[in-house]
């Protein structure tokens, strides 16, 4: 069992099933995908690069049904069995052997789990959209029984959208089931009556004030009520402070609620599809304790920063598991999958931010800015990119990254590799020349060449202090 302030990457089926035993866990509150048919650009995929087609494969957001879909079909009917066996070859029937099939099949054994680890007091909240709520609300009826359905509850928001032929799609949904009705943990929150209901049986009276005839009310009035199962919540915007540039990311106003209701001091939180960290955030701040779950080292970097950047007093705290822990273990994921150890190295050992959605960009994996003064009264910035190179690279490779640095106009640049360049590497670098920091007493290679054994022996590149540290 993991400990408090820890961030697994992994696939969440089989470490609920390995490191989580019965009844360990106080709330769940998870945000997975949805079934939207939308590719978000990130490259959740194994340290195997299998392709594509469960959870644990790929976060595409796109499914079909394929050899996984079908054993976990069988292990629904047979293992499990029961209301949910039932359940599950109905919808099938319904169905048929489709995307939303797949989906199903991959979140029903996974609900399965999160069902067993729960304590009695615990409870479920499942962050959906009408996309694939209605048929998660009969799996979550199955696993926990429908007279644990507590609420379904309607996060409204407002955003920028284009004409369509359909009214506004605004909402999600957010499936609240408990292990027992009858033993979960619920604080009541409460909110504001409206200014009419506020007055509702109170006595009216017309009192003359300099010519204006006001209306006045007389006796108590209440000012906040039980909370409705309908929340408007801001949607994070672009410019949104706690925005981490995740692709899914809600706001942590909406989780705190969840954890406020569901929750007492030092419980702890679960969030098996953490992404960048909500849940996690929203624990935090109310005095919970958490573990979160992803797949990616994208998401797993961006909830460290976020940690980072809300709670620097804890910074040192957290701990990171599923993670390469030494350089045999770096090397073999860059042997194995290329594409994560990119990730890996851009979020964990550099704490750029990643460009997961690829552009023509001339082969720019990272990004970080940092201040350089003020220019015409604004706050100014200087950039500095990273390339990571996982197998075998040429003098050309290093000319090219130049090119790309002067392209995007990058005041530094960084290439990680995992075997020490030539000399003609070194020298080719060297012709970028000095970068010089304006106020900061710090000069540094404008490219550098680092090597992924350095990280291991507590060796990072020269960088101004920067978003790297505070997001």
């Amino acid at each position: 069992m993991y400990e408090n302030r820890t961030l697994v990457r992994g696939d969440n089926l089989e470490e609920m099933r390995k490191n989580f035993p019965d009844e360990c866990i106080d709330l769940i509150a998870t945000d997975p995908p949805f079934n939207s048919k939308r590719d978000y650009f990130v490259p959740f995929r194994d340290e195997h690069g299998r392709e594509p087609d469960t959870l644990v494969r790929a976060f595409t957001d796109t499914w079909r049904w394929g050899d996984a879909a079908e054993d976990a079909y069988e292990e629904l009917m047979v293992e499990v069995g029961g209301k949910v066996g039932d359940t599950i070859q109905g919808l099938r029937q319904f169905l048929n052997e489709t995307p939303m099939m797949a989906y199903l099949v991959m979140m029903g054994v996974r609900i399965v789990e999160m069902h067993r680890i729960l304590k009695n007091t615990g409870s479920l909240y499942l962050h959906c959209d009408p996309t694939a709520s209605h048929y998660l609300k009969i799996i979550l009826d199955a696993v926990f029984d429908a007279r644990n359905f507590m609420n379904e509850i309607v996060w409204a928001y407002h955003r920028w959208t284009g004409a369509t032929k359909h009214f506004q799609r605004m909402h999600d949904i957010i499936l609240f089931s408990t292990k027992d009705r009858n033993l979960s943990e619920f604080n009541i929150l409460t909110e504001p009556y409206s200014e009419k209901s506020k007055h509702k049986g109170k006595r009216k009276t017309a009192v003359q004030s300099n010519g204006i005839l006001e209306q006045t009310y007389t006796g108590d009035t209440r000012r906040e009520k039980a909370m409705r199962d309908v929340w408007e919540i801001s949607y994070l915007n672009s410019q949104a402070k706690e925005r981490v540039s995740y692709p899914t990311q809600k706001p942590i106003e909406l989780y705190k609620r969840i954890v406020a209701a569901s929750s007492n001091a030092g419980d702890l939180i679960l969030d098996p599809f953490c992404g960048c960290g909500t849940t996690l955030m929203a624990a935090e701040e109310l005095n919970r304790e958490w573990i979160g779950i992803d797949l990616t080292y994208l998401a797993i970097g961006a909830v460290e920063q976020q940690f980072e950047r809300l709670f620097p007093q804890h910074r040192d705290t957290v701990n990171i598991t599923g993670t390469p822990e030494n350089v045999e273990q770096a090397l073999e994921l860059a042997r194995t999958d290329p594409r994560s150890f990119e990730e890996w190295c851009v979020t964990h050992v550099l704490k750029f931010k990643s460009n997961a959605k690829r552009v023509a960009d001339g082969g720019i994996d990272g990004t970080f800015r940092f201040p350089i003064g003020r220019v015409r009264g604004r706050r100014a910035y200087g950039k500095a990119v990273a390339q990571v190179k996982g197998g075998n690279y040429t003098i050309g490779y290093i000319r090219d990254f130049r090119t790309a640095m002067q392209n995007v106009e990058a005041d530094l640049g960084i290439f990680v590799v995992t075997t020490p360049p030539t000399d003609g590497m070194r020298t080719e670098a060297a012709r970028a020349g000095t970068y010089r920091h304006p106020f900061l007493e710090m000069e540094a290679p404008r490219l550098q060449i680092y090597e992924v054994h350095d990280y291991f022996r507590d060796i990072l590149p020269r960088l101004p202090f920067g978003e790297r540290a505070v997001l």
